[in-house]
């Protein structure tokens, strides 16, 4: 059986907590095991205490009444510290709170004034926006209003434009009229104007009595005429009314003189007209100086080198060229005068 001896040592004076100017001699149990050997005895505890040379015997009771006293000095120490860790938590805590507090404060004062800037600024720029509106309103009025007025410019333009351009007309027409009459030594007034009337006017027309008007030509067709003349002879006759041989210059015109001419004759005489190839070299002129290019021939030409219209009944193929010696009637041609009302 084994058999424990507790011993008691005494330790090193040890400084506990704060109170490192006082040390205590502290007293160490250890239970050292014995082997004894036991026969039907009970067992016994043999306790044997060790000490040092320096420390006296304590009374095993005081011993252990001291111990809770000597234990409880570091806790106390430790309660201190976190007391004084508390108080600076606390405040530190305080002055995080009354920190924060003071800069969410100014912080919001900061919002709030630029909160009301902003409200200014708002308003401002409504304001702003409104007389912006306005004044694109009024822009776009006035925008309206001068539209109108250049449409009104433009047509009242181009109502002028088409004024000048009449009068322009009207001014060649005039300064023709003149050159006209210029021709004459004297004007006979008689054939282009009625005798007066009760109040002494007199009311002229554009061509001689007897002669036909088409657009801005005069014609005079010799229906009866006789004898019956050469090309060289007819335009002479022309020339005595201060006019000249037909020239025909469209369609239009050439329908005009078919409607107007008679058959006579044969199917060879027709009316002279001023083209002639005098020269002989198949390139037909008119007698104001202009070539002739797409004409109104017959499909079979006498081949002479002067031209008369034949009446038949292709109004668009009745040019025939015969000689120029040949007697035929013929057609004169003038411009037509214009005259004021």
């Amino acid at each position: 059986m084994y058999q424990y001896l507790i011993v008691s040592i005494l330790g090193y004076g040890a400084c506990l907590g704060k109170c490192r100017n006082k040390c205590v001699n502290i007293i160490e149990y250890v239970c050292v095991p014995f082997l004894f050997p036991t026969e039907n005895k009970e067992e016994e505890t043999v306790y044997a205490e060790v000490k040092g040379s320096a420390v006296t015997q304590r009374n095993p009771a005081t011993a252990v009444d001291e111990r809770p006293a000597l234990h409880s000095q570091p806790f106390r120490g430790v309660a201190v510290c976190l007391g004084v860790l508390c108080v600076l938590l606390v405040s530190a805590i305080i002055g995080l709170y009354v920190y924060f507090s003071t800069a969410l404060s100014e912080h919001n004062t900061k919002l709030v004034r630029e909160l009301e800037q902003l409200t200014d600024v708002r308003a401002f720029l409504l304001a702003a926006n409104q007389d912006l509106t306005n004044l694109n309103s009024n822009l776009s009025t006035a925008n309206h209003i001068l539209r109108c007025d250049y449409s009104k410019v433009s047509t009242a333009n181009q109502r002028l434009a088409a004024e000048k351009e009449a009068l322009s007309r009207e001014r060649d027409r005039l300064n023709w009229n003149l050159k006209y009459i210029y021709q004459f030594e004297n004007f006979p007034v008689n054939q282009y104007c009625s005798p007066k009337d009760d109040v002494g006017e007199r009311k002229c027309n554009p061509c001689q009595s007897g002669w036909m008007l088409f657009q801005s030509s005069c014609y005079q067709i010799l229906y009866h005429s006789s004898p019956w003349k050469t090309w060289e002879q007819s335009r002479e006759n022309c020339k005595t009314n201060h006019s000249d041989l037909l020239v025909i210059g469209s369609q239009e015109e050439q329908e005009f003189i078919h409607n107007h001419t008679q058959y006579y004759f044969d199917i060879h005489h027709g009316y002279w007209i001023g083209l002639t190839d005098i020269a002989n070299v198949n390139q037909w002129l008119w007698v104001n100086g202009s070539h002739q290019t797409d004409g109104f021939w017959k499909r079979q030409t006498g081949g002479g080198n002067c031209a008369l219209t034949v009446p038949n009944n292709e109004p668009l193929a009745n040019w025939n060229a015969e000689s120029c010696s040949m007697q035929n009637r013929w057609i004169c041609e003038s411009r037509a005068l214009l005259w004021s009302d």
